[in-house]
């Protein structure tokens, strides 16, 4: 996965407008998230608490942590 696809799904991901939407959203990409993903994932949760946005910084790490559970059941 290229950094580029990585910023692509954390977009589609952050813009879920519900629950139900999210989960089909991480169900449809979580077998493509590698390691680039994740570290994508992180280095944009420290820009958003470097801006100040603490409250969506906290929201997309927990998505992170709970795709990064789910894809190592896989």
């Amino acid at each position: 996965m290229t950094e580029e696809q990585a910023l692509d799904i954390i977009r589609r991901l952050a813009s879920a407008k519900n629950k139900k939407e999210l989960q089909k959203l991480i169900g449809q990409y979580i077998g493509a998230c590698d390691d680039v993903f994740f570290r994508v994932l992180s280095d944009t949760v420290e820009q958003m608490r470097a801006r100040g946005d603490e409250m969506n910084a906290r929201k997309l790490k927990e998505m992170g942590d709970m795709m990064a559970r789910l894809r190592f059941l896989i």
